[in-house]
């Protein structure tokens, strides 16, 4: 097979993959734009409705301490599978709730998959994309996964509603989409099976590995502070959007909010720009994390439907350039394919981590002092954290990862 055969190929796949992970995060981000009819339908307040994406944070980091080890026994090709399984289970258990406790389980089940997700992406990027240096253009695409979902659903979500009648419809709705996705992975993604075993076997390299390195927990924390502050905003400012503070109506605050996915998208693709020209990745690492943290601290101060739209717009682009810089930076985290994919599949630790406490303690903070300026404490001491790792790691690991690509 010739060189731009093989490049296709794994372009093909790649693209397909990705188009997984949009519906994937399509059903994961349903939640957001309901939230309102969620907490009317069963009868419950902020606080407790924050569970509803805080317990796909509980379960994506639980299991994403074995998705090493899981990903040695069935591939990064079925870990895509086992993820758009839990996500169609997440649906159809949710949209037969018959009470608050049914449906939150129903979410750890989808936080599952997000795990098994989250893990597979970067490991099916390294494979497809053998050499290091043209994996920063699939990286950073692979990043707006969740963006592009969420747009997806945040723009959809009034349409559905009307169409079906009720939040059931819209999780119907995504039962199918899923179940569809589900055989579209299963027959028309073609990876080699004994490639992909090879490579995450790690032959000496124990399944543990990623969780014993000093340079991979430092991404870990990362990527848990991004996490923290991606997952306040996504999962409450539809919300917030709509509170007397803003005065946006549903849909448009769900189209507000869709603004912040739209320019994360076009952050990504940036990053990936500049991760493919700078050669200090580690370094790149530190300032996007420094961008973060700053546009983080301040996204919930503000008030009035005009600035929001500035704000969302900001938000999008400071937190989405984050994850690119991360998945790059694994491959400097260790020194052998086999020790990069336990890297990678020690990411989604930091991913799901960070977003436990996110949408609970944000609502928490409202609810007990009725100031949603109050949340920028959390978060400003949260990024502070972030900014300190990714400096560490850059002093740990920018030299060699300034060596590897001169070489």
């Amino acid at each position: 097979m010739s060189e731009n055969s093989k490049t296709g190929n794994a372009w093909l796949n790649f693209i397909l993959i990705f188009i997984m992970g949009g519906v994937f995060a399509i059903g994961f981000f349903k939640v957001p734009p309901a939230m309102p009819l969620l907490m009317e339908y069963f009868q419950c307040g902020l606080g407790e409705a924050g569970w509803f994406m805080s317990a796909c944070s509980v379960a994506g980091t639980i299991i994403a301490f074995a998705t090493g080890m899981i990903q040695t026994k069935i591939g990064p090709k079925g870990m895509l599978i086992a993820a758009l399984i839990c996500m169609l289970v997440d649906s159809l258990m949710g949209v037969l709730a018959p009470n608050v406790e049914v449906f939150i389980a129903s979410r750890f089940i989808g936080g599952l998959g997000n795990g098994f997700l989250a893990t597979a992406g970067p490991t099916l990027i390294a494979l497809l994309f053998k050499d290091p240096s043209k994996r920063g253009l699939p990286n950073s695409i692979w990043a707006c996964w969740t963006a592009v979902g969420s747009l997806i659903m945040l723009n959809s979500f009034a349409f559905l509603i009307q169409t079906t009648g009720s939040w059931q419809g819209v999780w119907w709705v995504c039962v199918v989409v899923n179940a569809i996705a589900l055989l579209v992975t299963i027959f028309f993604i073609r990876i080699d099976h004994a490639e992909e075993m090879a490579m995450v076997s790690g032959g000496d390299v124990k399944p543990w590995a990623g969780l014993t390195s000093l340079n991979s927990w430092l991404l870990v924390i990362v990527f848990a502070c991004f996490a923290y502050i991606f997952s306040v905003w996504s999962a409450m400012s539809p919300t917030f959007l709509q509170t007397p503070l803003v005065g946006m109506d549903m849909a448009t605050a769900n189209s507000v909010s869709s603004i912040t996915t739209i320019t994360g998208i076009i952050g990504s693709l940036i990053m990936g720009v500049i991760l493919s020209k700078v050669k200090n990745h580690p370094a790149v690492l530190v300032v996007a994390m420094i961008v973060c943290a700053a546009v983080g601290t301040i996204m919930f101060t503000f008030t009035g439907a005009a600035v929001m739209i500035v704000i969302a717009a900001a938000v999008g682009l400071a937190t989405n350039i984050v994850p690119p810089c991360l998945f790059q930076n694994a491959q400097w985290a260790a020194k052998t394919p086999a020790g990069v994919a336990l890297v990678m599949a020690a990411l989604p630790i930091g991913s799901n981590f960070g977003g436990i406490p996110a949408a609970t303690s944000a609502g928490a903070i409202v609810d007990a002092t009725g100031s949603w300026a109050m949340t920028a404490a959390p978060l400003a001491a949260v990024g502070i954290i972030g900014v300190i790792c990714a400096i560490v790691f850059m002093m740990r690991c920018g030299k060699y990862a300034v060596e590897s690509a001169n070489k």
